[in-house]
Formats: structure tokens, C-alpha cells, sequence
């Protein structure tokens, strides 16, 4: 049994709150049941058995997934003529699915998302792997009354219904190789999406001045599918049964024996200090925060807000689009390719960092969706472990 710890069961007994009003709306029907009229994606509606239904804008192209068009096809088919071709073809295709798939095979399960009331996602019922809010609450309030270590740090919940719940072990551990000040806490994250309940490793940066440790940002470690680091390839619930759960729960105390430091995080650590980050590097983070801004702000504000990111968390990119132009050549005209082969003046942890910081800490500047930002500092951190980041071979260019 753990240790009381009132800032935990303050958050634990908020999320339980939130869980009960978040709880995703689902509907069985029959794919011969949609309607996908001339000007449906345009409205952002479908049709069941004659009845006029709001749906998200990413609704069609999970529905162009499950009907098996090509993924990249169906995005730009979505943005032409006001999606009127793509709504075409995904009839045809509905048509054609629900005359071979007959029965069972015809079935499909839509989730809708409760702030809304729009229909968020559509797939097969046996996809749908995704415990119920009430369920989590369950699981998480058992796996912290049985490690004494953990605690929430934060619960993250964004507007598509989206859930992150983010807890980190008590003790700090430092990696003295890469400087004397800097100290982790690591922890994990229970998600529930659209139709998953899965884990993914998580830590936090602190730093040490002046004798008090303060936290310069969370976020993901390298995402759930990264298997250098996380415990699992994926820490994934496969179905809703007891067994199911039993098995993520041992995956979990998995996590926990290891501390859940993963195995790969210092040298990943290490190359992400030592790497300068390549300018379509830092230009991807730089956008997302861009992307990530509310924009229904005062449009000065919402200006004043971009120039804060460009200046005090990617200085970077301005400063070597710059040196580009006084080299003589015309930033517009390099490709992504070309602009992994630049190196910036931030190295790939400056920019790591920087997503992280935005999305954990009170900066003034105003986000729709500051997870998004820790979720993509993880992925950018975990490169070092898959393809490399850009320009963290470079040296071998000289042989």
C-alpha cells in the first residue's frame, strides 16, 4: 500500500471526475448504413439509414483507411474540389465492401467524442482495443497503490478526447558523463486514443541551481513503438478481458523493476548533446509550435507569440537561414533533403528541450495542444536510436 501523497489523490480523485464526463460514445452499425453525399466532406457530415450525422474532419480519412485507399492518395483526394472526388470513391468502395463482406464482416463501430457530439473515428469492432474511462481509473489508482514510488505529474486530456496520464517515480537519477547539474525523474504514460489503451515511457528534466532542482520540461521518450526505448516493442492492451489486463499490468511492474530507465537512454542522451541539429530539424519542431499556437487570440498577440518561439527556443533556424542567404543562395529553393544536410547552431538536445519546456511550463504564449509538443520532442529524441539524426554521422563523409 503506498505512502499517502495528497497532491496524487487530489489528481487522482480530479481524473476520476474528468473520466466520467470524457467517456467515448460508441455505435455499432453496418457499412451499408453510411451515406457519403456530393458535398459531405465539405460539410464535415455522413448519412446513417437517412439520418444526418457530424462528424471530425479526420473521420474520412479513418474511413479511407478501413475501405483500404491509398493513405497518401486520400489526403490530397480530400483536399481537392472540397473532397467531391474522394466522396466518390470512398462510395464506390463502401458499395463494394458491403456487397463481398456480408455478415459480420460488414459490421464497423464508430467513436464519437462527447464535448462534440461529432463522430471521431470509424473502424472493424475487433480494432476497437480500448479500455473504458472507468476502467483506466481503475488501473491507474491499482498501479500506484501498489508502487509507493510513483506519483501523477500531470493528466493531460485534449479536445479530441485524447488522454494522457503521465506518472513519475519519486527518485532522481543522474548521468554525471553529460554534467554534474542535470538529474531525470522516469516514469510512464497510460493513453487512451480514439481506440487504444497503451503505455509509453516518460521522463523529466530537472536541473539543479542554486541548490533547488527545478523541472525544465517533460515529455515522451522516443514514443510507444520505439523498442530501444521502451520495455516492450509496444505495451499495448490487446483486447478488454481480465487477462488482457493482467498482462499490461505485468508489463507495467516490468517497467518498474528497471526503474523505468530505459536501457538505451544515455547513449541516446549522449548523441542527441553532441549532434548539432540539421535546420529541417529544428524548422519541423519550429512549425509544430507554430501550428500548436491558438490562433483565435488577439492576431498581434498570436504574432508577438511566433516571434517568441522563433527568438527564444529555436534561434537556430533564423540565424542559419541568414547564413544561407549570405552564402549566396535562396533558402526557398532547398528541398528537405538539401536541409538535412545543413547543420544549425542548436544541437538536437537544444531542440528536444524546447518542445519539451513549451509543452510543460507557463511561457505567456498561448497552446491548443501542448502535449503534441512533448509527444514530438520524444519522437525527434528517439531517432537517435532508429535512422540517426541528420547529421549525427557526419565525420564519415571525410573518409
Amino acid at each position: 500500500m503506498r505512502m499517502k501523497n495528497k497532491s496524487t489523490d487530489d489528481k487522482l480523485k480530479h481524473l476520476k471526475d474528468q473520466l466520467e464526463r470524457k467517456e467515448a460514445m460508441t455505435m455499432h452499425t453496418k457499412l451499408s448504413a453510411i451515406e457519403i453525399g456530393e458535398n459531405s466532406l465539405a460539410k464535415g457530415v455522413i448519412g446513417i439509414s437517412g439520418k444526418e450525422i457530424k462528424v471530425d474532419s479526420k473521420f474520412f480519412l479513418s474511413l479511407a483507411t478501413m475501405l483500404k485507399m491509398n493513405q497518401s492518395l486520400s489526403k490530397e483526394m480530400i483536399k481537392n474540389e472540397d473532397g467531391k472526388l474522394a466522396g466518390k470513391m470512398m462510395m464506390a468502395l463502401k458499395s463494394y465492401r458491403s456487397a463481398t463482406e456480408k455478415g459480420s464482416g460488414n459490421e464497423i463501430l464508430l467513436i464519437g467524442n462527447p464535448d462534440t457530439k461529432r463522430i471521431v473515428d470509424v473502424m472493424k469492432p475487433e480494432r476497437y482495443r480500448r479500455l473504458t474511462n472507468s476502467s483506466i481509473y481503475n488501473v491507474t489508482e491499482r498501479i500506484l497503490n501498489t508502487n509507493s514510488q510513483l506519483d501523477i505529474e500531470t493528466v493531460e486530456l485534449d479536445r479530441t478526447g485524447n488522454l494522457s496520464i503521465n506518472m513519475l517515480n519519486a527518485n532522481t537519477v543522474g548521468f554525471p558523463a553529460m554534467g554534474k547539474d542535470e538529474f531525470f525523474k522516469f516514469g510512464f504514460s497510460i493513453i487512451q486514443t480514439s481506440k487504444d489503451t497503451l503505455a509509453e515511457t516518460y521522463n523529466q528534466r530537472l536541473v539543479c541551481t542554486n541548490g533547488m532542482r527545478s523541472s525544465l520540461g517533460s515529455g515522451a521518450i522516443g514514443g510507444s513503438s520505439n523498442s530501444a526505448l521502451s520495455f516492450t516493442e509496444k505495451i499495448k492492451l490487446n483486447g478488454h478481458g481480465v487477462e488482457d489486463i493482467a498482462i499490461f499490468l505485468k508489463q507495467i511492474e516490468a517497467m518498474n523493476k528497471a526503474k523505468f530507465v530505459p536501457a538505451a537512454f544515455e547513449n541516446t542522451l549522449h548523441a542527441a548533446i553532441n549532434t548539432k541539429a540539421s535546420l529541417i530539424e529544428v524548422q519541423q519542431a519550429l512549425n509544430l509550435a507554430h501550428d500548436k499556437v491558438e490562433k483565435n487570440e488577439d492576431p498581434a498577440l498570436v504574432s508577438a507569440y511566433l516571434a517568441k518561439i522563433n527568438r527564444d527556443y529555436f534561434p537556430g533556424y533564423d540565424d542559419t537561414i541568414q547564413r544561407i542567404v549570405k552564402a549566396g543562395q535562396d533558402p526557398m529553393k532547398l528541398n528537405d533533403r538539401h536541409r538535412s544536410f545543413i547543420k544549425t547552431g542548436q544541437s538536437v538536445w537544444d531542440v528536444v528541450n524546447s518542445l519539451t519546456y513549451l509543452g510543460s511550463n507557463p511561457t505567456g504564449i498561448v497552446f491548443k495542444n501542448e502535449h503534441e509538443l512533448k509527444v514530438k520532442a520524444g519522437h525527434l529524441f528517439g531517432k537517435g536510436t532508429t535512422d540517426g539524426y541528420d547529421l549525427q554521422f557526419a565525420k564519415y563523409a571525410a573518409m
